[in-house]
């Protein structure tokens, strides 16, 4: 999850499937939700990580010491703050068995701007200036699974969760495990290498971007080229219509047209406005048209 503000539109089946929450900055329309997410994943063994900016450890471990944890004690539960800095990441374990205290601590060298990588994907990061530390994302996938949908069709396959299970398998590199295909007829056990040459087709990985609340400076757009360039989606702030650029300016926050122009010298490929002012819900054509007009 990118920024974690108003959540409602989640299910609990989407909140509990997180790995990591990446905290562009935390003023509260962009980390209240928190509280949510640790509401509904308090039960469960996969931990937890949070990734922010200057401070969030600090008003992560406020939040855990908000409250009572008298009944945790057999609750698995790990929360893991990363708290990005120039050169260095600071990580802090909490766990809800000892009522989210701190447990450890400790201190990594930063090389390059990746600050998070799994078998499925990685996260790159650089600091940007929101008139305070802020956080901008890339997430790049090592490769993407596409599933044959046809061929799921001719073989009268149940689609189910083992398709997820594959992707996760192939994605790992695990290639020898069985997994159980419900069919109309029967159910198959066939191995992920079956299954991979049969239904899947590998092609290469999107580029996700992440920017938002940034002032429209050289110095965070060039910050923003290092790890965004080719982005095939880029999610960028649109606060304002441009007719309030020396607002935006005062604020740290981009217009849509200015969002247009750092899309254009990104080459992105796909460009969406989000953390529009409640001011243009009601035009969100002129926001799109100050975008398009930007690229132009």
């Amino acid at each position: 999850m990118f920024d974690c503000g108003r959540i409602e539109g989640l299910s609990n089946r989407e909140i509990l499937a997180l790995d990591a929450v990446f905290v562009s900055h935390t003023h509260m329309d962009h980390f209240i939700g928190i509280d949510q997410v640790l509401r509904i994943i308090l039960h469960r063994e996969k931990p937890l990580h949070i990734y922010g900016p200057e401070g969030i450890t600090e008003r992560m471990l406020a939040k855990l010491n908000a409250y009572t944890w008298n009944l945790t004690q057999d609750y698995p539960l790990e929360v893991i703050v990363h708290e990005i800095l120039d050169s260095t990441m600071h990580i802090t374990k909490t766990c809800a068995s000892a009522g989210f205290e701190v447990v450890s601590q400790q201190m990594e060298e930063r090389e390059g701007n990746t600050i998070a990588s799994e078998p499925r994907y990685c996260v790159d990061a650089v600091i940007l200036d929101h008139n305070i530390a802020c956080l901008g994302f890339v997430l790049k996938e090592i490769f993407h699974v596409n599933i044959r949908g046809d061929v799921i069709a001719d073989n009268a396959y149940i689609p189910g969760p083992w398709i997820g299970r594959l992707k996760e398998c192939i994605l790992a590199g695990v290639t020898d495990e069985v997994i159980e295909v419900p069919a109309q007829e029967r159910t198959k056990m066939m191995s992920v290498e079956e299954l991979r040459k049969e239904l899947v087709i590998i092609t290469t990985g999107q580029k996700i971007a992440f920017f938002t609340d940034i002032g429209f400076s050289e110095e965070n757009i060039r910050r923003i080229e290092t790890i965004a360039k080719d982005a095939d989606i880029l999610f960028i702030e649109a606060y304002y219509l441009d007719e309030m650029k020396d607002l935006a300016g005062t604020k740290g926050h981009l217009t849509a047209l200015q969002a247009g122009q750092i899309a254009r010298r990104l080459g992105a490929r796909r460009t969406i406005p989000m953390h529009v002012s409640p001011r243009y819900h009601t035009r969100m054509d002129e926001i799109y048209r100050e975008i398009e007009h930007a690229g132009s």
